[in-house]
């Protein structure tokens, strides 16, 4: 289940249901639900934990180093582009191919970690 149909899962999500989703790779573990947010009608809303062990360099050394995450994910989809003149745009993930790719979110998101500036302790 690393590919949602968006239509589908937005219309269970409009309906009430809550979509659970898992996704481990490699010594990482994704998982949340997907649901839908009255506040935000156009979207779905994502709420996750990616956890596990990732690997990073470190900023001052150069040397590679394990981290242990533990991080809160929560944010909208979209079904594709977005009007960049919304308030809240950064907060928003689209989704491409009316496809929810969970895979390319947490890729996303753990490359998003990688290129933050890393001390090893």
């Amino acid at each position: 289940m690393n590919k949602i149909p968006f239509n589908r899962a937005f219309q269970s999500c409009k309906n009430g249901e809550k979509i659970p989703f898992f996704i481990e790779k490699d010594a990482i573990k994704f998982e949340g639900i997907l649901a839908y947010d009255s506040s935000h009608r156009e979207f779905i809303k994502l709420c996750g934990t990616i956890r596990g062990t990732i690997e990073l360099i470190c900023d001052l050394s150069g040397e590679s180093y394990n981290e242990e995450l533990n991080e809160d994910l929560e944010f909208y989809l979209s079904n594709g582009q977005i009007d960049l003149d919304s308030e809240h745009f950064e907060d928003i993930v689209e989704c491409e191919n009316g496809q929810i790719d969970l895979e390319e979110i947490l890729r996303s998101e753990l490359e998003m970690i990688r290129c933050d500036y890393h001390i090893k302790e």
